[in-house]
């Protein structure tokens, strides 16, 4: 049996930093990003919520401190589609409405709120392909997004849409 795209389940300790997985909580399913260590803080592991769902009473990508829980990883296989239309793009940001992407240099970044709790708003970046974080501001110019995919490659498949914003109506 073939699976498409590959997936595997482990405990989210197993994971690396930049691989995406399913995350189940109190019958909140979410799309989150194991991130890297942060520089200040707590020296474990976070993860940082991409939706569609946010606990909490959140409405927007926020990084959490790890929890022992076994995961749906899909790895870092994924592609991050970014818009081609000018008027999705501004230089004034980050938007915190709910996950807004930055592009500087040749790195793409989700904007995250890094506080202790969805209400204490402290700005961090965490680059996509590492799962680094970047405390308060980003070391160039950078352009901003609400408008991005996230697809699944694979050998044996096209990309697949994982996640989106805008939401798309069901």
């Amino acid at each position: 049996m073939h699976l498409t795209p590959l997936v595997k389940t482990m405990r989210f300790e197993e994971l690396a930093p930049g691989e995406l997985f399913v995350f189940t909580q109190s019958n909140l399913s979410m799309l989150p990003m194991k991130t890297g260590m942060p520089a200040t803080g707590d020296r474990s592991n976070l993860l940082v919520l991409l939706g569609p769902a946010f606990p909490l009473g959140a409405n927007e990508a926020f990084l959490l401190p790890w929890q022992p829980a076994t995961v749906l990883s899909f790895g870092k296989a994924f592609s991050v589609l970014l818009p081609t239309d000018p008027a999705a793009w501004s230089a004034n940001g980050p938007s915190r409405d709910p996950v807004c992407l930055a592009v500087c240099d040749d790195k793409t970044y989700v904007c995250v709120n890094g506080g202790l709790s969805p209400q204490h708003f402290f700005q961090c970046y965490v680059d996509l392909a590492t799962g680094d974080i970047v405390e308060g501001r980003l070391p160039a110019s950078a352009m901003f997004t609400g408008h991005w995919e996230i697809a699944l490659v694979g050998p044996d498949h096209p990309p697949r849409p994982f996640v989106k914003y805008p939401p798309q109506p069901a």
